[in-house]
């Protein structure tokens, strides 16, 4: 077997406890590109009627970024067309319902590290006191979202990883650009 398939089964069988159990299929979702979608419109809401408008432009940047990053892992998904592990692998621990039969990459992954990556980038302009604490929380969470994937059978850490790596990029690409995306909003 090769490491990405040793590497699944151990996340997926060797980690395998009812805390995780229970917790995981319930966080996995929280990566996902509606979930972060809804997030960052109630935070772009909430900004505009507070008026803070760092916040709302942080929030409208990171958006760009999620769309960005989330195009390109649709493209991949369609031209990889990896099936999901529970599909090929036998003993899979399928802990939720996954419709999509594609794996690589992942797309709740990159969503997420689009998001968490370019508000860590930008989290000097938002939280200037509490930046390193509030950047640990959320790395955190980006970091959970992957394991959970792997976790409930539907990804291969290949796949995570490769959704990690597009999400930063779509993030990065985004933050380079910032200021010319700006002005033409």
């Amino acid at each position: 077997m090769s490491i990405n398939v040793d590497l699944f089964y151990f996340i997926n069988h060797n980690m395998h406890n009812p805390i995780f159990d229970l917790i995981m299929p319930l966080f996995t979702h929280f990566g996902g590109f509606i979930f972060m979608v809804c997030i960052l419109v109630a935070v772009i809401l909430f900004a505009r009627f507070t008026k803070r408008n760092t916040l709302k432009r942080i929030a409208i940047l990171a958006l760009i970024a999620l769309l960005l990053s989330d195009v390109i892992v649709l493209c991949l998904k369609h031209i990889v067309n990896e099936p999901r592990p529970f599909m090929v692998l036998d003993n899979v621990n399928l802990l939720i319902v996954e419709d999509d039969p594609y794996s690589f990459p992942s797309g709740h992954t990159a969503s997420t590290f689009s998001v968490i990556t370019f508000f860590v980038l930008n989290m000097k302009e938002l939280v200037k006191k509490h930046y390193l604490a509030v950047s640990t929380v959320l790395i955190i969470f980006a970091l959970i979202i992957p394991f959970s994937r792997v976790y409930v059978g539907v990804h291969y850490p290949g796949d995570v990883f490769a959704g990690a790596l597009i999400g930063m990029a779509g993030a990065l690409f985004v933050n380079h650009f910032k200021d010319k995306i700006l002005g033409i909003l």
